[in-house]
C-alpha cells in the first residue's frame, strides 16, 4: 500500500507557511485519496506514487490568482485538485467543485464531510450543461483536456469581470493562437501567464489567466 507524506516544504516554498491545522487537513485529504483508491479510481494508478505533486501544483495556483475576492469554481475537479487544496489553504474562500463522474462526486462529498469543509460545495454535472445555472468570480480548470474544445464552456461560467485560470504544460505555446481566437469570440482575452517551477519536482506549470469583459447595458 502506497503511503502519503505531505510535501509541506515544497508547498510552503510557493505559498508561504501552513498552519498546523492546514497541514493536518491536507494530510488527511491525501490519506483519504489513498483509502478510496482501494475501491475506485480516484486518481490514476500511476499518480498514486507521486500524489504529492498534485498538492504542490494546486497550491502553486495560489501564488498566481486570488480566490478570496469572490466564489471559485473548480471545473472537472476529479479527486478535488485544486479545489479541495484551495479550500483548506484559503478557508475564507467559497469553493465549488464540479465533476461529471458520480464516483468522484461521492468521494468529494465524503471528503467535505470528514474534513468539515464548510466552504466547499460539491456539484454533479457536465461543464457545458451548467451555463445559466451558476457563475463564479474565478474559474479554474486543471485537467479538462484540449483547451480549444472546453474553453468556451469554461468562460461561460465566469462572471463578467472575472477570470478563468488554466493549468498548462510545456506544449502550451502550440495552442496559444487558436485559443486567443476562441477567447475573443467569448468576450475574453489572455491577460497574464506565469510559469512556476514546482519545488522538489522536475517540472513546471504554466498558469494562464483569461479576463472576461464586463457587459454593458444598452
Amino acid at each position: 500500500m502506497v503511503d502519503f507524506s505531505l510535501p509541506r516544504e515544497s508547498i510552503e516554498t510557493v505559498v508561504g507557511p501552513l498552519s498546523e491545522e492546514q497541514a493536518v487537513l491536507l494530510t488527511a485529504y491525501g490519506q483519504a485519496i489513498l483509502r478510496a483508491s482501494r475501491q475506485i479510481n480516484v486518481v490514476s494508478r500511476r499518480s498514486l506514487g507521486s500524489l504529492g505533486e498534485h498538492f504542490v501544483d494546486s497550491a502553486a495556483m495560489l501564488s498566481f490568482a486570488d480566490p478570496c475576492q469572490g466564489s471559485l469554481g473548480d471545473l472537472g475537479s476529479g479527486a478535488g485538485f485544486p479545489g479541495v487544496v484551495v479550500a483548506i489553504m484559503r478557508p475564507e474562500a467559497s469553493v465549488t467543485v464540479v465533476d461529471s463522474r458520480r464516483s468522484k462526486i461521492v468521494f468529494l462529498k465524503d471528503v467535505k464531510r470528514r474534513l468539515g469543509l464548510e466552504n466547499v460545495t460539491v456539484v454533479h454535472g457536465r461543464v457545458e450543461e451548467l451555463r445559466g445555472h451558476m457563475q463564479f468570480g474565478l474559474v479554474v480548470a486543471r485537467a479538462l483536456g484540449s483547451t480549444k474544445a472546453v474553453l468556451a464552456s469554461c468562460l461561460r461560467l465566469v462572471a463578467p469581470g472575472g477570470e478563468l485560470v488554466l493549468f498548462k504544460g510545456p506544449l502550451w505555446g502550440d495552442e496559444i493562437e487558436g485559443v486567443r481566437v476562441v477567447a475573443a469570440q467569448e468576450g475574453a482575452e489572455i491577460v497574464r501567464t506565469r510559469t512556476i517551477t514546482l519545488p522538489g519536482l522536475d517540472r513546471a506549470t504554466t498558469f494562464v489567466a483569461f479576463h472576461v469583459k464586463q457587459t454593458t447595458d444598452e
